[in-house]
């Protein structure tokens, strides 16, 4: 029997026990699907991953699970743990990877990589940024995603 490979913890749903039930809140983000994008705002300890994660464990939808961190502020690292999010098959060219010439232009980088990445991405499916609050304030990373997900995230 082949062996499936290991998963990064970065890059895993959260697994939870006896959470409690949150219809009121599931029911909202059932509706909430029809959006290209939802975020989950809340402080420190409120339940942000348990709901997001209990929900998926509920719905079952496909998802990608990503747990950023500081060190996901840098723009570069931050497109290599998405890029291992998605298996891409031995015969498929692997998502781009930011060289010296993109980082002059991370926009335009950000509106390649997310159209090559989106194409791969099952559909319909969920993509959670957990923990975005702990990337820095002054990281790149927000203007160039701020810029790529205001808009319907397939284009």
């Amino acid at each position: 029997m082949p062996r499936r490979a290991a998963r990064l913890a970065k890059l895993t749903r959260p697994r939870l026990h006896e959470v409690l039930d949150r219809r009121r809140l599931f029911g909202r983000l059932d509706q909430e699907r029809a959006r290209p994008l939802v975020w989950v705002i809340g402080p420190p300890g409120a339940g942000k991953t348990a709901l997001v994660a209990s929900y998926l464990d509920a719905r079952d939808p496909e998802s990608i699970w990503l747990h950023l961190d500081p060190g996901d502020g840098e723009v570069a690292t931050f497109f290599h743990y998405l890029s291992q999010s998605l298996e891409t098959p031995a015969r498929r060219a692997p998502l781009p990877v930011i060289t010296p010439e993109y980082r002059a232009n991370l926009e335009g980088f950000t509106r390649y990589y997310f159209r090559e990445f989106f194409a791969r991405m099952p559909s319909p499916a969920v993509l959670v940024f957990d923990n975005y609050q702990d990337i820095p304030a002054e990281s790149a990373l927000h203007r160039v995603l701020h810029r790529r997900l205001a808009r319907h995230p397939r284009v």
